[in-house]
């Protein structure tokens, strides 16, 4: 009974499941998801633990996101309806969901995977909430740490397969997934540069124009674009047909990405932030093809 009725009580669970982010976390756990079956080629059963595993620390570390940055987020319209500073959970209430939601992670790696694929998966959790978030009010420069986050999930994902950390491939992997950090947070603050003003972050809005963090966000996804090309040149990605399919879709992605000239429009924008999402999402669905059919 107390069960159904804590499952019931959508005015309590909303606010929790909010505050885990759960598109992102999503996208963290299957970026994990991407470099097991990189090193495994297969669906091993023990997929489904590190999947979860990394699932819950990711979830765990974007409450913690959410209760570090409560007052700035009260003062910035696309945050201000959180459950935090909308008032929907307490502080207290939020601690307990975060640290229930990382621990159980960090077991469940641990128990079910090996040790490096677990510290791993805290190292994230501790330069997201301890490195990076905590940067984010001291420089505007802040994402260039705070790409590592990205980089990291396919390597906790190689290391819970049985692979090992220093190999040349996952390196290559983690460093195309942390340049595609970046361009991702230009459009982020091309969206939303003014409500990061004023909840009092430091921003290179500040010091560039809009048209010229454009132009840096084109240059970035051309890096991310290149990097990717390269994944078949380093035999990361072996079949023919998945190489071309990864040669057109980047050079689509370049392409797309002229954004500056509509730069006043931000529906623009938001097309290029769908963009460079849909391409992550296809360019692991690619890799994840490439080493089934390889096994």
């Amino acid at each position: 009974m107390p069960i159904r009725m804590f499952i019931s009580n959508s005015k309590f669970v909303s606010p929790l499941i909010r505050l885990s982010k759960p598109i992102i976390t999503l996208s963290v756990a299957f970026s994990a998801l991407t470099g097991f079956i990189l090193y495994k080629g297969s669906f091993t059963h023990s997929w489904i633990s590190m999947y979860l595993g990394v699932l819950l620390i990711a979830a765990g570390s974007s409450a913690i996101n959410q209760i570090q940055e409560a007052a700035s987020d009260k003062l910035m319209a696309r945050t201000r309806h959180r459950p935090l500073p909308a008032g929907h959970i307490s502080k207290r209430a939020a601690w307990v969901w975060a640290l229930l939601l990382a621990l159980t992670g960090a077991v469940l790696l641990w128990w079910m995977t090996n040790p490096t694929a677990t510290l791993l998966a805290v190292f994230t959790l501790a330069w997201y909430n301890g490195v990076y978030t905590p940067l984010k009010r001291i420089t505007p420069w802040a994402i260039i740490p705070g790409a590592i986050v990205g980089a990291i999930p396919p390597a906790i994902g190689w290391t819970a397969a049985g692979g090992a950390l220093h190999h040349p491939h996952i390196i290559f992997v983690a460093f195309f997934f942390f340049i595609g950090q970046i361009p991702h947070f230009w459009l982020i603050l091309l969206r939303h540069g003014l409500d990061y003003e004023k909840a009092g972050f430091p921003s290179i809005s500040r010091t560039f124009s809009k048209h010229q963090i454009s132009r840096l966000t084109f240059v970035w996804t051309s890096a991310t674009a290149f990097t990717a090309i390269l994944l078949p040149v380093f035999g990361i990605i072996t079949s023919k047909g998945v190489s071309g399919a990864v040669f057109l879709l980047s050079i689509t992605l370049t392409g797309s990405f002229h954004i500056w000239p509509g730069i006043k429009n931000p529906s623009r924008v938001n097309r290029a932030f769908l963009i460079m999402n849909f391409y992550f999402l296809l360019m692991m669905l690619l890799m994840i093809a490439d080493a089934l059919l390889r096994s």
